[in-house]
Parts: C-alpha cells; sequence; structure tokens
C-alpha cells in the first residue's frame, strides 16, 4: 500500500519512455560542438563584463570608495555569467537549428506528453527526493554540506549579492539543460549507446564542468543528472527537468542563505 502514491505519481509522468531523439547530429559531432560552445561561451560572459567594467571605469585607481568599488566588481561578475549562460542558450539554440532541425523539437522543448500531471508529479518527486537528499546529508554530515556551500555563502555576503541567486537559479539551470539534456543527450540517444548511454555520458560531461567542488558536490550533481534524464525520457519533454534543476537550484539557495550551518 505504501508504494501506490509513488507509482501513481510515476505513472503520471507519461509512459515508460516517451522521449524520442530528432537531431541530425551525430554522437561525435554533437560532443565536439558541445565543447566549443562551453569554450566559446566565457568570450561572451568577458566580453560584456569588460564592456560595463569600461563603461564604469571599474579599473581607474582611486575613481570609486571601498564600497562602491566591492558592489561594482559584484556587478561585474554577475555581468559576466549572465553573459555566459545566454551565449549557452543562444549557440546551443543556433546548433539544434542546423541541418535543417527544428530546435524546439531538437532540443524536447515541446509539452510533456501527459500535461500537467507530469508537471505536478514531477513537481512533487523532486520536492520529495531533495528534501530527503539534504535532510539525510545535513544530519549525518553538516560539516561536508557546509564545504560544499562555503564559496556560496562567501558570494551572498557581498555587496549586490542578491544579482546572483536569479541567473544561478533561473538561468543557469535553462542554459546547462538545453545544452547537456537537450542538444547532447539527443545525439548520444540516437547512436547504439540509447537513453543509458546519454544518461551517463551527458551527466558525467555536465558534473565535470562544475570545476573546484567539493566529491559531496560531484557526487549529488552525478545522481541529479541521472535523474533529470530519467524525467525527460519518461516525459518526452525537457521542461520537466528544467522545472527540476531550478527548483534544486532554489533549494540549495535555501541552504546557503537561510541555514546555519557550522563554519
Amino acid at each position: 500500500m505504501s508504494s501506490q502514491p509513488l507509482r501513481w505519481l510515476i505513472r503520471s509522468l507519461g509512459p515508460e519512455q516517451a522521449y524520442r531523439p530528432q537531431t541530425a547530429w551525430g554522437p561525435i559531432a554533437a560532443i565536439l560542438a558541445t565543447a566549443v560552445i562551453i569554450a566559446a561561451a566565457p568570450l561572451a560572459g568577458y566580453a560584456v563584463s569588460r564592456s560595463y567594467a569600461y563603461a564604469v571605469g571599474l579599473g581607474a585607481p582611486g575613481a570609486f570608495s571601498p564600497g562602491l568599488i566591492e558592489a561594482r566588481l559584484m556587478t561585474h561578475e554577475a555581468l559576466y555569467v549572465l553573459g555566459l549562460n545566454l551565449a549557452l542558450c543562444g549557440l546551443t539554440i543556433a546548433a539544434a537549428s542546423l541541418f535543417g532541425g527544428r530546435a524546439t523539437a531538437v532540443l524536447a522543448l515541446h509539452p510533456p506528453a501527459e500535461g500537467w500531471r507530469a508537471y505536478g508529479a514531477a513537481l512533487v518527486i523532486s520536492m520529495v527526493a531533495t528534501a530527503v537528499w539534504f535532510g539525510v546529508l545535513l544530519s549525518v554530515m553538516p560539516e561536508l554540506v557546509a564545504e560544499d556551500v562555503r564559496p556560496y555563502r562567501t558570494l551572498m555576503e557581498r555587496e549586490r549579492s542578491w544579482l546572483m541567486p536569479p541567473i544561478l537559479c533561473l538561468l543557469a539551470p535553462v542554459a546547462e539543460e538545453v545544452l547537456f539534456r537537450g542538444f547532447l543527450f539527443s545525439a548520444l540517444a540516437r547512436s547504439r549507446l540509447g537513453v543509458v548511454g546519454a544518461a551517463l555520458i551527458s551527466s558525467a560531461s555536465w558534473t565535470a564542468l562544475h570545476v573546484n567542488r567539493t566529491e559531496l558536490a560531484y557526487v549529488q550533481l552525478f545522481v541529479l543528472g541521472l535523474l533529470l534524464s530519467w524525467l525527460l525520457v519518461r516525459t518526452g519533454s525537457l521542461r520537466i527537468p528544467i522545472l527540476v534543476h531550478v527548483l534544486f537550484n532554489i533549494g540549495v539557495s535555501f541552504v546557503v542563505i537561510v541555514l546555519q550551518l557550522p563554519a
């Protein structure tokens, strides 16, 4: 009896495999294109942030008070992250549109087969999984969680730190999902690797994108990547992984901003 609600939630997501890859990209070409996009996106972020620095004279010595310098440095970093993620989205959509492809189809941006039931089921599953994951970690190893989120806590203690959460919680999940579980996943899934190989490789690639993290973070990211891949395959729509990714990042922000973890 206790497993019936879970079975109902999983059935509400859709058939066992609603996902059908619709791309003309081969796996090797898609991997190379993904690497090019990842390499090119920081250049866009750099261009945006440098334009701001030039406009406000950020490099001029003695031009601002220490507090104003700190605020404008935070704006400079936020614009870099904003430009990088916008470039990831734009370049991925452009790549998906090549070879006669339709970006919405290649990236599986259509609604899920089960409609709003899939959204509701994914919402419940992600909230329960996130609560259980962080609940166990905070109960068993709070020091490791504190170590993992320390860079973000330091970030949120700076001037104009409010600029970062909307980018990291809303834009970054969209950019990462369209690239890894939209563009790359589709090319891998239509090859002999199938959806299982696509899930493993895209999740590993996405995890590797997050540099200078703790061992706990890498495990967490890889497992999350597999969950997001399963949701994509089950619902047939990238909208569901995007939603869950956004909610997960909001959950991490809650842990960073609200909870008092050991220093």
